[in-house]
């Protein structure tokens, strides 16, 4: 979900596993001249998500770290696309700590497919049973597990997984 702290604990793994990070958010506004946001309010939900699964596709997942944005996943296609090369793991922090972080939004506007007609609470339920169903691994985060402690965890569970040595 947005606000999870994909982002700062993927180029935390990343940098820890010496290997290359791959923000989606980044990859798009890299590909298009456009962040995310843009592109959202200019496409609408449906179209942005059919987009920016396109976009995903394009992206060569073996040997990096790659933060997808929260609606990844809800695009089969992208999502199986990275699952190809890659092991997909949930970052799943509480309710209480998405919202709060997502509040912080600089702009004030919320831009996550589904907040024009739904609260924080309804897109998290809403996308569950997508998360759940795609990915290799949960790390359920309690608290505000910092995101240092949070990139070992990660480790930890690749290492248990035999995804790395």
């Amino acid at each position: 979900m947005p606000g999870s702290g994909k982002s700062r604990i993927g180029r935390i793994l990343a940098e820890k596993l010496r290997r290359e990070f791959i923000d989606v958010d980044d990859f798009i506004l890299e590909q298009t001249g456009k962040d995310s946001a843009e592109h959202l309010a200019e496409l609408g939900d449906d179209k942005f998500l059919e987009f920016e699964s396109e976009i995903v596709q394009k992206i060569k997942a073996e040997d990096a770290v790659i933060a997808t944005s929260g609606s990844v996943p809800l695009v089969p296609a992208g999502i199986d696309h990275l699952k190809q090369d890659g092991f997909v793991v949930w970052l799943r922090p509480p309710l209480e700590f998405i919202e709060k972080r997502v509040a912080k939004r600089r702009d004030g506007v919320t831009r996550i497919v589904g907040a024009q007609s739904k609260t924080i609470a309804e897109i998290l339920a809403w996308r569950e049973s997508e998360y759940d169903h795609h990915q290799n691994a949960v790390l359920e985060m309690d608290s505000e597990l910092p995101k240092e402690a949070a990139a070992e965890k990660l480790i930890e569970l690749l290492r248990e997984r035999k995804i790395i040595d």
